[in-house]
């Protein structure tokens, strides 16, 4: 099941209507009638948008009008997958009971699924003091890669996302509904490798996609331990219990009570009966009052014969966890491996980490007994200028000789949709990976840099600000880690005067032996 889902992805809109997993009766009816009313609505005719607006208790609808857009497998607790699944396209489910509340699912569309896929990615944030100048700049590149400018080259110069531009733009391959709109539906709107998206818009700024690669759904030998895996970390797991209870079941002792069984199923218990034992596992009993406060928080639907099922795997589990330390040898040796570990996290959170952050004066200090670490190189405010062709930089350089500033030599070469340069001014520091790497770092206009036989650079540095120390704000983050280590170090040097140390040299060099 979890394959073919993996291998088909839906298309839903949905309401939701809260209510917790142990409300009272009545706030449970309230919350049924509501939704049935909301699907009634939609069933006569209403839109669905116009019922979601008015009836949806996810906060997501003001922006989506209910509409989750393509899911598959494992994107949705199981109970919400089936319903999708199972309602045929441009039908709206029955009402169903989530750990959120009751939903109604409308499927609006089912496809072969695409699998993943892999896109570059170039990113402009939104400028605080200037709302036009990121648009402006995305278009200028766009416009730059229609003129056939290496998209991996424009990605690693200007994009604002530093870790896939440090990759040519490349991002790790994704499956639909990994991002939120716009970012899934324009990349995943992209057909063939190479495709780009024109600049589109997010809360975050503006974005560019190229396709690189796309990854069908492997076959379901390649993906079964996978799937096992994600069916084990997932509200499918309640039919695992079930089956691993049903083994254990045969490993265990385990008794019931069929007379306070026999009354419980007839409706015949009373106060008395509370305290009785019920189910025996192995020396562990459970009275009847366990199972009682067990099925408040079962379906209302269910028999007290399900339930009580429910309650035997549930405490059958239940008894395997508490005693699986007895039961599987290899797991009390993880455990106990476990909690030494829990324990020096603890203790160097107490030694180190908490010591480091809380003592202000103390990283104060030893920033000002180590400023020497923290300095920065000279750094130059420049204009760095790119162009495809040479002819165009000998012109951008001339013009930057002539102290043309970047807002006029775009004007006076670039024609309309062509962009002949792209021109941004920055802060950069000596040995840069934005400069050539033979770069002299002086002020006045550089020579012409052919980083590649497309792409043409002129660096222009304006004013060169001198080697000096760094102030504590900015590098806080450094010297917070530099401080950690220094403590721990201490720490160590004093545990090593506590304890004496020794170390069997023969075993150290059988181990060696053996790790080589």
């Amino acid at each position: 099941e979890a394959y073919n889902r993996t291998k088909n992805e839906v298309n839903a809109s949905h309401i939701l209507i809260r209510v917790a997993p142990d409300a009272k009766p009545a706030d449970t009816l309230a919350a049924y009638q509501k939704i049935m009313e909301a699907r009634n609505k939609i069933l006569s005719g209403i839109p669905f948008k116009n019922i979601a607006l008015e009836y949806s208790e996810d906060p997501s609808v003001k922006i989506n009008n209910g509409k989750l857009g393509y899911f598959s497998a494992f994107q949705m607790v199981y109970p919400f997958e089936n319903a999708a699944y199972n309602t045929p396209v441009g039908e709206v489910s029955e009402p169903f009971r989530t750990q959120f509340g009751y939903h109604i699912v409308k499927v609006n569309d089912k496809r072969p699924s695409k699998g993943e896929i892999e896109v570059a990615h170039i990113f402009i944030k939104n400028s605080e003091n200037d709302s036009l100048s990121a648009k402006t700049h995305v278009d200028e590149i766009y416009k730059k890669i229609q003129q056939g400018e290496d998209f991996a080259y424009l990605a690693k110069k200007y994009s604002d996302d530093k870790l896939s531009a440090q990759k040519g733009g490349v991002m790790p391959r994704f499956g639909s509904g990994k991002f939120i709109q716009p970012l899934d539906s324009m990349a995943f709107s992209l057909k063939k490798p190479g495709d780009i998206t024109p600049p589109f818009q997010s809360k975050y700024g503006w974005h560019i996609f190229q396709l690189k690669e796309v990854y069908p759904v492997k076959s379901f030998e390649d993906l079964k331990p996978q799937l096992f895996q994600q069916i084990n970390n997932s509200s499918r797991n309640v039919m695992v219990k079930k089956s691993l209870a049903e083994k254990l079941s045969k490993t265990f002792t385990i008794t019931e009570n069929k007379d306070l069984l026999s009354k419980l199923f007839s409706g015949k218990t009373g106060p008395a009966d509370q305290e009785t034992t019920l189910l025996q596992i192995e020396d562990t009993s459970y009275p009847l009052s366990s199972f009682e406060t067990f099925k408040k928080h079962q379906k209302k639907a269910l028999t007290d014969k399900q339930r009580y099922e429910a309650f035997k795997t549930d405490k059958i589990i239940q008894y395997y966890q508490e005693h699986l330390e007895e039961i599987e040898p290899e797991f009390k040796k993880i455990v106990e491996e476990y909690k030494n570990g829990l324990l020096l996290f603890e203790l160097l959170q107490q030694k180190i980490w908490n010591v480091a952050e809380k003592d202000s004066l103390g990283l104060e200090k030893y920033f000002n007994d180590h400023r020497d670490k923290y300095r920065w190189k000279k750094r130059g405010k420049s204009i760095l200028a790119t162009c495809t062709q040479k002819d165009k930089a000998q012109q951008v350089q001339q013009l930057l000789k002539e102290g043309k500033s970047p807002e006029t030599i775009k004007e006076m070469m670039n024609e309309g949709a062509t962009i002949h340069v792209l021109i941004r001014e920055t802060l950069l520091e000596e040995g840069s990976s934005k400069l050539p790497e033979n770069f002299v770092f002086q002020e006045g206009v550089s020579d012409i840099f052919q980083e590649d036989p497309h792409h043409f650079m002129i660096i222009k540095i304006t004013e060169i600000l001198p080697e000096g120390p760094k102030e504590l704000d900015e590098v806080r983050g450094q010297v917070l880690n530099d401080y950690q280590n220094y403590i721990e170090d201490n720490w160590v040097k004093e545990l090593r005067k506590q304890h004496e140390i020794k170390i069997n040299k023969r075993a150290l060099k059988k181990l060696k032996k053996t790790l080589k």
